[in-house]
């Protein structure tokens, strides 16, 4: 999934099944890996394929999503992702200087899902992205099935989302450090919960440049080109972290204001930071700011 993982139970076996599950979910996921059932998927568009259950549960997140959101967040843009640079696994992404090409227009057509069988058609000409939503997801089936196998509590950590369970170690409410490396803070603020997840999603963190252009992963449905607003990165709370990870997406896309009111709207809390990187937080007494 293009992160460090970490996983935290009260034994080591746990701990060994929430590594060998994350593994699975990336060879699984992945669209970097032929063999993957995404990289079918992607391959078969237009056409019914049969999926495992846990990738179902991805597809199926992704469409609920985007028709909660109202199509800000979109899960079929992997090939404006691509036509943009972003072609190669991350740590691989290199700049280049050639000219950014023009993305093609965007799909507004759903994914016809399937419960019944595990199965999902995509429209023609489409590729699915799992990207963040897949590392959220990923987080929530670790943490279900370490509870389920006896775990008091559990964190894991992709690539700097957080999902929490159980009583924290000391017996309090789980305490996350929110950091900002990017404008040189490694402490913006701490967030206090009881259990769920925390996602960030940054358009600092992953950028490249294509001729003058710097460019970034996280692309407006309405123009098929990376989001440009007021806000560098957010993080939200949310009870999953699949859904942090999508409303923490669709707040940078849309900005502060929209933002703001998409939070307000489900009851959410998050941590907005400026491109001036100012920081502002939402409406809860358990987040603590940093200066």
């Amino acid at each position: 999934m293009g992160s460090q993982c970490r996983i935290v139970a009260p034994d080591h076996e746990l701990v060994s099944v929430g590594e060998a599950m994350v593994g699975e979910f990336e060879q699984k996921w992945s669209r970097f890996i032929p063999s993957s059932e995404i990289s079918a998927l992607n391959r078969l568009a237009g056409r019914l394929v049969i999926l495992s259950e846990h990738t179902y549960e991805l597809v199926s997140r992704a469409e609920q999503a985007r028709g909660a959101t109202n199509g800000a967040f979109n899960p079929l843009m992997l090939e404006h992702l691509e036509t943009l640079g972003y072609d190669a696994p991350w740590t691989e992404l290199r700049d280049a200087d050639t000219p950014v090409l023009v993305p093609p227009p965007v799909c507004l057509d759903p994914i016809e899902l399937y419960p019944e069988i595990l199965g999902a058609r995509l429209p023609p000409g489409t590729r699915f992205d799992p990207g963040g939503i897949g590392k959220g997801l990923a987080g929530d089936l670790v943490a279900a099935r370490l509870r389920d196998l006896g775990a008091s509590s559990s964190q894991i950590e992709l690539g700097g989302d957080v999902r929490v369970t159980g009583h924290e170690w000391s017996g309090g409410s789980w305490r996350v450090t929110v950091g900002d490396s990017d404008h040189g803070t490694d402490e913006a603020a701490f967030i206090s919960i009881p259990e769920g997840g925390i996602a960030t999603s940054s358009s600092i963190r992953r950028s490249w440049r294509r001729g003058h252009r710097q460019l970034h992963h996280l692309l407006d449905p309405k123009t098929a080109m990376p989001a440009v607003t007021d806000l560098a990165a957010a993080t939200v709370v949310a009870p999953e972290l699949w859904w942090a990870e999508v409303i923490a997406k669709v707040a940078v896309i849309s900005g502060s204001v929209t933002g703001r009111k998409i939070l307000e709207d489900l009851g959410m809390t998050g941590l907005f930071v400026f491109r001036d990187a100012t920081k502002q937080y939402e409406t809860i007494e358990q987040m603590e700011m940093i200066a």
